[in-house]
């Protein structure tokens, strides 16, 4: 885990957070930390999705491609917060309540 500081970096699209009074503080908890660096919760989502597509045959179609990122998504959102409701997820994938619960039933 690493310690507090004045300000957080996302490794990816560089914005950044900190307290306004400059104080250090723990690294915001919807950021996650990796080897590659530490991300902010919109570029975490896009690596997720990102990493399953690019696992996809080479020769998968773009909606399969795209049903592969979603539930990449779907499935990230899942281990992030495992008690959030199914409806809170699909808002944040933009997608529907059923494809969350159909992904989470099929995760187990």
């Amino acid at each position: 885990m690493t310690a507090g500081a004045a300000r957080w970096t996302c490794a990816k699209c560089a914005v950044s957070v900190g307290r306004i009074d400059g104080e250090p503080t723990g690294r915001p908890t919807s950021w996650t930390e990796s080897k590659e660096g530490i991300f902010c919760l919109a570029c975490s989502r896009a690596i997720a999705g990102d990493a399953a597509a690019d696992a996809a045959d080479a020769d998968c179609k773009p909606d399969e491609r795209s049903r592969i990122r979603r539930r990449a998504l779907i499935e990230f959102e899942i281990g992030r917060d495992p008690e959030a409701p199914d409806r809170r997820i699909a808002q944040s994938c933009r997608t529907s309540s059923t494809a969350v619960a159909t992904v989470r039933a099929s995760i187990g």
